[in-house]
């Protein structure tokens, strides 16, 4: 229970939508020979930290249940999820990563360090790419290029830093009963 909780708690955090949660993908179930039991591997996290534009808004991804994450039906998690057991070891997970790990000013500081070492490479590429870029590691609130919410190419840019802002408020305002997601 505590390993799949951890997973849970990680893929809730960053609004992993393309996944068990929605599309029943990118992730590998094992039975280890050795333990006998179940494990679960992640993959393919390309639009997670809440960038699955194909299901809901931003702002839905942003506000997502940590109690009920999955679209439609799901007996497996709903089945998980109704263990109370689970839920309290899931919570102690929610918690944990939200004081240490899941900090805006913590994810902000590792985002602009990355950043600073990938700019020059991405202005290469071309000034639409790297304009792309800029929106995505800014703070300030992205418009597309014909002043529109536009989509395809001329779609704002997700923007990492507010949403990993706004979700950490959603979690926090969750976790103290004063939202339900």
């Amino acid at each position: 229970m505590d390993e799949f909780a951890r997973f849970l708690a990680v893929e809730v955090l960053l609004s992993s939508y393309d996944s068990l949660f929605s599309n029943g993908q990118n992730f590998y179930l094992y039975l280890d020979p050795k333990s006998n039991k179940f494990g679960f591997i992640p993959w393919d996290l390309d639009v997670a930290w809440g960038g699955f534009f194909l299901l809901g808004t931003t702002k839905e991804r942003e506000r997502a249940s940590i109690w009920h994450p999955w679209v439609g039906q799901n007996r497996f998690l709903e089945r998980v999820m109704a263990v109370e057991e689970f839920r309290r070891i899931y919570r102690v997970h929610l918690e944990d990563f939200s004081a240490r790990l899941f900090v805006p000013e913590r994810l902000y500081r590792r985002i602009d360090e990355v950043a600073e070492v990938i700019r020059s490479p991405i202005a290469a590429e071309s000034d639409f790419r790297l304009a792309k870029f800029e929106q995505a590691v800014s703070d300030k609130p992205a418009v597309s290029s014909s002043g529109r919410n536009s989509q395809g190419a001329n779609r704002p840019a997700h923007q990492l830093k507010r949403f990993i802002k706004n979700r950490a408020i959603s979690v926090r305002q969750q976790l103290d009963g004063k939202s339900k997601g």
